[in-house]
Order: C-alpha cells, then structure tokens, then sequence
C-alpha cells in the first residue's frame, strides 16, 4: 500500500509539472544587480515563482518537484524562452542573470536549445546575458558540462557562479571555469558587520576573484551596516532587500 501511495504521488507530480510547463504556468520577477560605487543599477536577476497561490508558487518547492521528476532541464528552458521573451518585451538594455542548475548546464541538448532561443530572438545580444550556475552541486560527472561552458563563452555569454562561500561545491566550479562574475552567498554577508570572521572570509573570496579576473556581485543585503562593509571592501557590485525585493521587470524598471 505504501509503495502504491508514493507511486501515485510521483504521477501527481508529474502530472502537475508537465501541466505547467505545457501551459507556461510561471512568473519570472526581477531583482536589480546595483553598482556599489555609482548606486546605478547595472543588472537583474531574473527570479523564479510557480502557479499563483498554490505550494508550487515556492521557487524551492517548484525546483524540488522537479528534480524529483527529472524534469529540471525543461523547466529551466522555459524559464530561458521566457527570460529573453521578456527582455524583448520591455525592451531592457542592462545585463540579465538567469539562474540554471548544472545538470542544466551539463545536458547534451543544452546547446542546441540556446541556439534555437538566440534564432527565435535575433535582437538580444548574447553579451548581455549571464548564465548564473545555481545550486551547491557538484559539476563532477558532467560529461557535457564544460564544453558547454565553452560553446556558451564563444557564443558571447557570460558565466557567474553563485554560492560561493556556502560550500565546496562552487569553490571548485570557480576553480574548474574561471568564471566572469563570482557572487558571493548570504550566508556569508548576512550580519557580516558584527562577525571578523565573515569580513575575513569576504576578503579571502574577493582575492580569489582577483586571481580569476571575475567581477563579484554580494548577495543578500538587508541593512545599511553591511552594506558600509562591503563599501569598505570595494565590492564591485550589489544586490538584496536594501536596495529592492524582486517585482516585474517593467514596473522596476520604472521604479528605480
């Protein structure tokens, strides 16, 4: 009886994922990426939520279900069609992240897809766009992960790990790919003006990403104080709840 429960579970689920990937039933939101230096906003991240009022709503529970699926790849590629359909829309200039998992990353079908999004969108120009690698998983195993890294650079993306500082796994991405942007995690900025040892690790990642030549966005900003330690730090650019919570891409656009 129980192994027929947990069956029609995972068939409910199913169900449920394929439905909303047929129907495009997503919203994507958009956070500003903002440079520290000039408080101008430099980029978005565009954010993830599923069916309105349901549990999948929750980016995490979303991602979740379909992991649990295996439909984490046709997720994400829908969230990429309507990323670039949505900078299209608002006619957006500035720099977009989009967020995928290495398992996206590492699919045999990845490059393709990307080329068909790019021939369907002919106006977006790759350089604008950041691939962001989510997740604390570990790229080992990948057989297609880095030659789709390359493929993506000579197409003119641009690649940011995120992360980094919550785990190994990122620190050893940055050390595979050499990425261009390294975004450092909340765990790490969160109350970082009453923790050295957080400043210290702040340091230690801002001179790893020195090394590699990357840019580094802090994520997670909540409160003016540690806002003023990376200020200090000279953190290149910014992003979290003091400067603005995610909202639609055309109404933040006009906002700030």
């Amino acid at each position: 009886m129980a192994e027929k429960r947990v069956q029609s579970k995972y068939i409910e689920s199913l169900l449920e994922m394929r439905e909303i990937i047929q129907k495009q039933k997503i919203t994507l939101l958009a956070q500003p990426i903002i440079n520290l230096s000039t408080s101008e906003v430099k980029a978005w991240e565009i954010l993830t939520r599923g069916p309105m009022d349901t549990a999948l709503e929750s980016p995490l529970h979303l991602f979740s279900v379909a992991r649990q699926t295996n439909m984490v790849y046709d997720l994400e590629m829908l969230i990429l069609e309507k990323a670039f359909r949505l900078v299209q829309e608002t006619g957006c200039r500035q720099e977009i992240f989009i967020n995928f998992t290495p398992l996206t990353l590492g699919n045999q079908r990845f490059i393709k897809g990307i080329e068909k999004v790019l021939k369907d969108h002919p106006d977006i120009l790759p350089s604008s766009m950041i691939f962001e690698i989510t997740e604390r998983d570990s790229i080992e195993g990948l057989r297609f992960f880095k030659d789709n890294i390359k493929s993506l650079r000579e197409k003119g993306f641009r690649i940011a790990v995120d992360d980094t500082g919550a785990g190994y796994a990122s620190l050893h991405t940055i050390s595979e790919i050499l990425p261009d942007i390294i975004k450092i995690d909340r765990s790490v900025i969160q109350d970082i003006d009453t923790n050295s040892v957080k400043e210290s690790m702040l340091k230690g990642l801002l001179l790893i990403a020195r090394e590699t030549g990357s840019l580094v966005v802090a994520e997670g900003i909540e409160k003016r104080e540690e806002a003023e330690v990376l200020s200090r730090n000279q953190v290149d650019l910014v992003q979290g709840y003091y400067y603005a919570r995610p909202g639609s891409l055309e109404e933040a656009r006009i906002t700030l």
